[in-house]
């Protein structure tokens, strides 16, 4: 067998061969259903309807409300320092602990020092599941 030199072409068809068999094809993802990082799944048969569910979204709380056909979420951290509000149903407010903020069940404030609304975190819903984060 004789050596011979391999023009551009052939170089650069080889190179793209060998990188199909090693990288998948651009757009596709090894598991449609994998969650990325700061994200987390709820079954929606989990969620009752008017009942709020606490997850932890990387190292916050989070509300997760399902009303209906939709399903919300909201940071469960005051925006005046951060502390972590509670729900009180009898009262139909969130209260945060620190310096007594107070916010609608929309999470509005409406007393105290609290500056904004809690923070709206977008849901996805993906076959049987809530995506939070």
């Amino acid at each position: 067998m004789t050596a011979r030199e391999l023009d551009r072409r052939e170089v650069l068809a080889a190179a793209g061969a060998l990188i199909g068999l090693v990288l998948p094809p651009i757009g596709c993802a090894a598991d449609p259903e994998a969650l990325s990082p700061g994200q987390v799944a709820v079954p929606l048969s989990d969620l009752r309807d008017g009942e709020r569910r606490i997850v932890i979204v990387g190292e916050n709380p989070v509300e997760v409300l399902r009303s209906g056909g939709a399903v919300t979420a909201r940071m469960l951290r005051c925006t005046h320092m951060g502390c972590v509000v509670r729900w009180r149903p009898e009262a139909q407010v969130y209260v945060c602990p620190c310096h007594d903020g107070r916010y609608d069940a929309d999470g509005r404030p409406i007393a105290g020092p609290p500056p904004r609304p809690l923070s709206v975190v977008p849901v996805s819903i993906r076959g049987k599941r809530a995506v939070v984060g």
